[in-house]
């Protein structure tokens, strides 16, 4: 009886401790749980219900932590390369936004007439450290100055902020080979500022009299008109009459190695490839050009000068330089009908190179950073895009007005053809050491056509090149 007792004594209280758990847990359910049925019938499957829940879609947040009070009155210094109708119009432009923005943020712009004499400017600028917050330079000048300490800003968190960048449908009217080229290893250390295509100048009339109806596409075409001029051709002017005035800057050179399907640069290993076959193909057709007579090649001419003169049927040019051709042909009295063509090649698909420069922004303060943004911003609206090209026949960077442009019968014949060929566009390599890799590859073009250079030197001319720019590329590093 004892243990009897004893056991009891011993369950009681566990029995009791579970009870007040049981009452405690049950007094702390939610009021909306409904309460469990005491008995369920052997014969029901209790079915499960779904509720759909609303989705709550958070509101875009910016991560640029300012409001417009605290850009009010802010002042951000912009230096830029150019003068002339280009420099005019960008001053014009600054301006204007300084007078008519919201945030009554300042411009203050300054012409550095020449892009050798601004980047002097900036460099010593860095070392006082008295950078101005914008500027325009060719992207890969700017490169040089990212690396310890940085001093290039990625336009990125702007360009792709919720609050202050460009909404997706206004990024999808731009041209992708002219909008990507500014990004470099994933960042964009620029926002392209003034592009131009290189591409030939066409003498229609001149082809005609030698039997042409049609503009070569091919460079089987194009080797076929270029040597179609008899060798005896205007004996007594200064310079014979050619198919083609071979020239040396590095923007034509880099055309036809594109037009050959040369790819020089590999940004995944930041290195040069030029040791290739493409190149080498390209080569030998500039010397084979050159050796059956069908190229002038004269250094310190004016390649729009002896075009105007008639003396090549084909001549390498920039599309920036469409007005100064029509000023010349003018000016000789020739009323030759021309026109522009992208660089030959093998399937006639067509290929033009751009260069130019970006708008580069430097390390600042906070609200420096964002004013020259939404400065740069209101220059990439239509209008002012528009406006640019008009003006100075700059590429624009959105297809809607490039379609535009191209029906304005205002601009020249040759600007507009010019439009049609942007997506054809191929874009110069973007590393710090093109700087100096581009004269390099001028010089190779030089020696191709030396009096005393040999087709069979060509491989050798071409590792020369491809060892030339892996070691200034190392220096650059």
């Amino acid at each position: 009886m004892a243990q009897k007792i004893d056991l009891k004594r011993r369950i009681f209280p566990r029995v009791l401790f579970l009870f007040i758990l049981a009452g405690s847990v049950i007094g702390c359910t939610p009021l909306h749980v409904p309460n469990a049925t005491s008995t369920i019938s052997a014969t029901q499957t209790p079915k499960a219900t779904r509720t759909n829940l609303p989705t709550l879609t958070p509101s875009p947040t910016s991560i640029i932590q300012l409001n417009d009070k605290q850009l009010q009155g802010v002042s951000i210094q912009f230096w830029h390369p150019y003068s002339g109708e280009v420099g005019a119009t960008l001053d014009q432009l600054a301006d204007e936004f300084s007078r008519q923005n919201l945030w009554q943020i300042k411009i203050e712009n300054e012409n550095i007439n020449g892009i050798d004499l601004l980047r002097e400017r900036v460099e010593a600028a860095i070392g006082q450290n008295k950078t101005p917050s914008l500027v325009i330079l060719p992207l890969y000048q700017a490169l040089g100055w990212n690396l310890d300490p940085a001093l290039l800003i990625d336009w990125s968190m702007y360009v792709e902020d919720n609050r202050w960048g460009l909404p997706n449908s206004e990024k999808e009217l731009y041209y992708p080979n002219l909008w990507e080229a500014s990004l470099v290893n994933g960042h964009r250390w620029g926002i392209p500022a003034r592009r131009v295509a290189q591409l030939l100048l066409y003498n229609a009339s001149l082809a005609s009299e030698l039997g042409y109806s049609a503009a070569p596409k091919t460079l089987m075409e194009f080797q076929k008109q270029a040597c179609s001029i008899p060798s005896d051709a205007a004996q007594d002017d200064t310079y014979p009459t050619k198919g083609y005035l071979f020239t040396h800057d590095y923007p034509t050179i880099l055309a036809w190695l594109k037009a050959f399907g040369a790819k020089i640069e590999s940004r995944e290993l930041k290195s040069y490839q030029f040791k290739s076959s493409e190149v080498r193909e390209a080569f030998i057709y500039l010397r084979k050009l050159y050796e059956q007579g069908c190229t002038l090649n004269v250094a310190d001419i004016d390649p729009i000068e002896i075009f105007a003169q008639r003396q090549a049927l084909f001549v390498s040019v920039n599309s920036g330089q469409i007005e100064v051709v029509e000023q010349a042909m003018q000016n000789a009295a020739n009323r030759d009908l021309w026109t522009v063509l992208p660089f030959p090649t093998t399937n006639g698909d067509g290929v033009v190179v751009f260069y130019g420069t970006d708008f580069v922004l430097l390390r600042s303060s906070e609200q420096e950073q964002l004013a020259a943004w939404l400065f740069v911003r209101w220059l990439l609206e239509p209008e002012n895009q528009k406006r640019l090209a008009e003006n100075t026949y700059n590429l624009p960077l959105r297809s809607d007005i490039s379609e535009e442009l191209q029906q304005n019968s205002s601009l020249p014949a040759g600007y507009r053809a010019v439009l049609a060929y942007i997506p054809m566009g191929h874009n110069e390599p973007m590393m710090a050491s093109w700087d100096t890799v581009r004269w390099a590859v001028g010089d190779a073009s030089r020696q191709l056509l030396a009096w005393y250079f040999t087709l069979d030197q060509v491989p050798s001319l071409v590792e020369l090149l491809d060892k030339t720019a892996a070691d200034l590329n190392a220096r650059r590093r």
